[in-house]
Order: C-alpha cells, then sequence, then structure tokens
C-alpha cells in the first residue's frame, strides 16, 4: 500500500496565559476598601431618597399649579359665593379640567351643566334699581309702632 504522506499543519497554542494570583490584603486595606464601599452604598441610598422626594416635590408643584389655575377660572365665572365656586371647582376637577397657556380645556360640558343646574349661582349683570325716595306720608299710627320696636319715645 502507498504510503499516505499527510501533511500536518502546524498550529500555534497561544500560550496560557497566567492565572493572576490572588492577592491579599492587609487587614487595614480590607476595611478602608469596606469603608469606602459602605460610602458608596449610603451615597446610593441618598440619592435615591433625593430622587424620591424630589418627585414627590414635583408632584405637589404641579398639583399647586392645577389648583391655582382652576381657581382663578372660577373666580373670573363671578359666582355669587365661595360655596357655588367650591361645587364648580370640584365638578371641574371630575370632569376632566385641563388648563393650558392660561386657558380652560374640556369645561363646556361641565359649565353648561353646573349652568342649567345652579342658575343663581351666577351673579346677574343687571343692576336693581332703587326707589330714592318714597311716595306719601306714613301714617302716625305706623311711627309710632316703628318707634316702639326700635325702643325710642
Amino acid at each position: 500500500m502507498a504510503e499516505e504522506v499527510k501533511e500536518t499543519q502546524e498550529v500555534e497554542i497561544p500560550p496560557v496565559e497566567e492565572v493572576p494570583k490572588a492577592r491579599t490584603y492587609s487587614e487595614d486595606e480590607y476595611n478602608a476598601l469596606k469603608t469606602q464601599l459602605e460610602s458608596l452604598q449610603q451615597s446610593t441610598k441618598d440619592n435615591e431618597d433625593f430622587k424620591a422626594k424630589w418627585e414627590q416635590s414635583e408632584k405637589a408643584r404641579k398639583e399647586f399649579e392645577y389648583q391655582t389655575h382652576l381657581n382663578g377660572y372660577v373666580k373670573s365665572l363671578g359666582l355669587v359665593d365661595d360655596i357655588y365656586e367650591e361645587k364648580l371647582s370640584t365638578l371641574l376637577r371630575n370632569g376632566g379640567a385641563k388648563f393650558k397657556d392660561g386657558k380652560a380645556l374640556n369645561v363646556d360640558e361641565t359649565l353648561t351643566a353646573f349652568k342649567e343646574q345652579y342658575p343663581q349661582a351666577f351673579k346677574s349683570a343687571k343692576i336693581p334699581r332703587f326707589a330714592d325716595n318714597t311716595q306719601g306720608k306714613a301714617s302716625s299710627v305706623a311711627e309710632d309702632t316703628l318707634r316702639k320696636i326700635m325702643g325710642l319715645k
């Protein structure tokens, strides 16, 4: 049989990198690293606390801003008293009123329903006319009665 010649390729095997020996630390170095780790963990915790407080503050700021816009809008409608203002504010808030650039959005339906239900809640544009003098002379009986009621002689 014929000899089979096998070509062999030389494959270079990369040198095995030496595994670094585990470094041993002295007790002082270990304590310093432990202190540094604890400091970093505390800093992380402080940052998380700060972030939570900031988010809560931002939420409160947005709520205050919304409430300010809502109160300003309700005041501009000219309601008779604070009770109606509070009622309308609650209805608008629950109705999804939004404010953008000083303008109220999504308030038409709620405002129309409120006007229909409470027409007396809005101040009248008409100025009442009062008489500046009375006609006739009051009788003496009525004057006596009036003096008696007021505690006069």
